[in-house]
């Protein structure tokens, strides 16, 4: 489950289509901790819960003690953020929690971020960041940046439509997008909220995977076409046959071939 915190987010990356985001979404501003609390207390146990989304995370002030009481649960955490918000305070206790994985977004030479690297604030978090945790990734909006153009949505889209049956790992294994008022969006990608599976305030996750919506999504995979589902126009989605042959190779062969798999489609 992909945890989004807030109802914008300031650093408004180049890539990313900020505005059809804040357009779209009518709910509360931002994700209360008690509201995160009765929201995990439905979600499985094996499921990852990822920090980022369709916002920074640390711009609600809350983050941390989401993170804390997710981990304390049993979750594994992954966390996606630019450090715009976070504190010295936060970091000192993050760095004493077993998150799963953090991946760090650097501003870049292209002024693609309104990280504010100028200030002293940023400078101290960002200093104290690399002393204090264990940084998996690093993300750069450089010359070598990858826009994978948000199902269409970004300002640099291309418009691409998919024609034919298709699978994605996003629909095999659910990676849904939960908003600041509990929402359900299909994924990280549905910037404007085209696919609201439900409410996880009113209702169970079985309730949420097995919703109208979905069903209708999934059930699209094996259509020739459709206009209305924005699994067609984004690069997640993989004809079918190539798919399954990749999963097949994956099951034989291993790692090799599950490396180029995620560089063909997941980065």
């Amino acid at each position: 489950m992909e945890i989004t915190t807030s109802s914008g987010c300031p650093v408004d990356c180049y890539y990313c289509p900020q505005d059809l985001y804040k357009r779209s979404y009518k709910g509360k501003p931002r994700l209360s901790l008690e509201d995160f609390n009765t929201v995990i207390d439905k979600l499985p146990k094996d499921m990852g819960i990822w920090f980022g989304c369709f916002t920074e995370p640390f711009i609600n002030s809350d983050c941390t003690n989401m993170i804390e009481s997710a981990i304390s649960k049993g979750f594994k955490v992954r966390i996606f953020s630019t450090l715009v918000g976070m504190k010295a305070e936060d970091v000192e206790r993050l760095s004493k929690m077993d998150i799963q994985e953090f991946t760090l977004h650097l501003p870049d030479n292209k002024n693609n971020t309104k990280i504010p690297v100028n200030t002293q604030m940023y400078k101290d978090t960002l200093a104290l960041v690399l002393q204090k945790l264990r940084i998996d990734n690093f993300s750069v909006m450089n010359e070598n940046f990858i826009d994978n153009e948000r199902a269409g949505t970004t300002r640099t889209a291309r418009g691409t439509h998919m024609k034919g049956m298709y699978e994605c790992f996003k629909l095999v294994h659910p990676q849904f997008a939960m908003l600041p008022n509990c929402d359900v969006a299909l994924c990280c990608n549905d910037f404007g909220l085209k696919h609201i599976l439900g409410n996880l305030l009113t209702q169970s996750y079985d309730e949420i995977v097995n919703s109208k919506e979905f069903r209708r999504i999934r059930a699209d995979r094996l259509k020739f076409d459709s206009k209305d589902i924005l699994c067609r126009n984004c690069m997640f989605a993989v004809p079918i046959f190539e798919y399954y042959t990749f999963q097949a190779a994956i099951a034989l062969v291993g790692p090799v071939v599950k490396d180029i798999m995620v560089t063909k489609y997941w980065r």
